[in-house]
């Protein structure tokens, strides 16, 4: 009885992350009206915090917890103006924009004013799909800022042995403080408070080849994913010497556990967020080309993603859980002659997943390694250099897997491993070469 209890809780869960992936209609993004700089001053002059430019406004923040937690708790008042109007709409909007209108309003606002927003207004700027990244970054600095001090003072019951001592701070919000890692979305209380983040590693002005990188299961800022993804991501863009910029997009709630990620709900919803990221990804970046890779059930987030109108340039599918849920025939997709690669290691236990039947909400559609007009790429080997290292930075020799195949159950990661034959190929991908592909490949889609 408690395992049907707890199957039913889980596909009513289901449900609910369902509905939340039923899109409403697009709401108009506000006209910019009047005297902006007169507007904007009258909202310096009320801020909690003095400065003469807003990079210092933004040190002061980062300097005191308790003027980043005003900051955070600012919310732009109707009353004050038509500017603090037009944030308040754009706020209360939650996202239902179009990004790529979002932008355009913030290109008319100008980026000396933006840049003020982002600290009066930090709340508002961070997650805003279309305000400018680098605005989002800075707003994002001062929320982790005053979530790691949220986090030490969260009031709770008093007990004679907690008197006199400090709550300790989430250690994952602890490690980001003056750290260099850039965030363009970090909500530190999604997830049922795992959190959730959007991650840029490397420099999206400069580079030539963008790759959009969506997790796998698990992907909370509580998890250990959090960091992994950054390492894995990290070692890719290293590797290229600026050529490459890697987005880790854990924008959405996120399923933890064998029992979740078997249901396509969660994916219905990311897919969602992660088609119109990519839309205000490609406004603010121009014409660089964009690789959208995801890994295990990141895979049936970017297949699902691929039924709605995308921007990308070529889909990679790592180790990947399926094409989506309901997605069994290219038809399904939007643009059916679009690059698409994957990449799957002999014994890796995500193959007992992929291809699964159609059942309604659970699982995640065709398997991508047989999709027709998929490239697979070959999986090699391990390197076995002496500094070879995993994906925690582990030394391969120290383990005594130096050189091994890259099969069986642990190539679900091994294909991170970096130099190893699987990452060379991914690398190869993300920057637009070409990857050494597997001996066995599936159909090519007729017309393509």
């Amino acid at each position: 009885m408690l395992a049907v209890a707890s199957m039913i809780l889980v596909y009513l869960a289901g449900l609910t992350q369902l509905g939340e992936a039923e899109a409403e209609p697009v709401q108009s993004v506000p006209a910019l009206t009047g005297d902006l700089d007169a507007q904007l001053a009258d909202l310096r002059d009320a801020a909690p915090v003095q400065a003469d430019d807003p990079e210092a406004a933004l040190a002061a923040a980062l300097d005191d917890p308790e003027l980043a937690t005003a900051l955070i708790e600012a919310e732009p008042d109707p009353d004050d103006g038509a500017l603090a109007a037009a944030l308040a709409t754009l706020a209360s909007a939650s996202g239902d924009l179009d990004p790529v209108e979002v932008g355009a309003f913030f290109d008319e606002l100008g980026a000396e004013r933006t840049a003020w927003l982002s600290v009066l207004y930090p709340e508002t700027i961070a997650h805003l799909p279309g305000a400018p990244f680098e605005a989002r970054v800075d707003a994002n600095k001062v929320v982790i800022e005053a979530a790691v001090e949220e986090s030490t003072t969260f009031d709770g019951p008093g007990r004679p042995w907690t008197e006199g001592t400090e709550r300790p701070m989430r250690a994952e919000l602890g490690q980001l403080l003056d750290s260099d890692r850039e965030f363009i979305s970090l909500d530190p209380y999604n997830n049922s408070g795992g959190g959730s983040w959007i991650e840029v590693l490397g420099d999206l002005r400069t580079a030539s080849q963008i790759t959009v990188m969506v997790p796998g299961g698990s992907a909370e800022m509580s998890s250990d994913n959090f960091n992994l993804y950054y390492n894995r991501a990290k070692s890719f863009a290293d590797a290229a010497d600026g050529e490459l910029a890697v987005v880790v997009w854990a924008g959405a709630s996120w399923p933890s556990g064998w029992i979740e990620e078997s249901w396509a709900s969660w994916s219905q919803v990311a897919a969602e967020r992660l088609a119109s990221f990519t839309h205000d990804l490609r406004a603010q970046t121009g014409d660089v080309p964009i690789t959208l890779a995801g890994h295990s059930y990141g895979g049936a987030v970017i297949g699902l993603a691929e039924t709605y109108d995308l921007v990308a340039d070529r889909v990679l599918h790592i180790a990947s859980a399926g094409m989506g849920y309901d997605v069994y025939q290219p038809e399904a997709l939007t643009e059916p002659c679009r690059p698409r690669y994957s990449i799957t290691a002999p014994g890796d236990p995500i193959s007992y997943v992929q291809g699964m039947p159609y059942v309604p909400l659970l699982g995640h559609g065709a398997d991508p390694d047989d999709f027709p007009g998929t490239l697979n790429l070959a999986t090699g080997s391990l390197p076995d250099g002496p500094d070879a290292v995993d994906d925690y930075g582990v030394s391969l020799a120290e383990q005594g897997i130096a050189g091994k195949d890259v099969e069986g159950v642990h190539s679900h990661s091994e294909v991170f491993y970096p130099e190893s034959d699987a990452w060379n190929n991914i690398l190869a991908v993300m920057l637009g070469d070409e990857p050494e592909l597997a001996d066995s490949q599936p159909d090519p889609i007729a017309g393509c």
